[in-house]
């Protein structure tokens, strides 16, 4: 029985993934309009610290934060236990990997 609902989830999952992935990437679009907003979502990943995304990216720590307020408020990130935000999708699956900057 466990096996089955598994299953039915991992469907459900594959259908939801495609009904929103333009919706998704044109909202990753909007929000993360050059390069360095790009790297920043990217590096997000719960392990980087702002200072270390400020410092990669050349932003303001202001910035970064601002940046993932936003995000959070978008949908595109959220916060764990300890605070940090993190991202939810990973710019490679919609091709927004900023040009030029390593993959994270």
């Amino acid at each position: 029985m466990s096996q089955d609902l598994l299953d039915v989830a991992k469907e459900i999952r594959n259908w939801a993934r495609a009904a929103c992935h333009a919706p998704v990437k044109a909202l990753l679009e909007n929000a993360l309009v050059d390069d360095k907003a790009r790297t920043a979502y990217q590096m997000s990943d719960g392990t980087n610290s702002i200072q270390t995304i400020r410092a990669t990216c050349k932003m303001s720590p202001n910035d970064v934060s601002a940046l993932q307020i936003r995000c959070v408020q978008l949908g595109l990130m959220e916060a764990n236990s300890d605070g940090k935000r993190y991202r939810l999708f990973n710019l490679e699956d919609f091709g927004l990997i900023p040009t030029g900057k390593a993959k994270r």
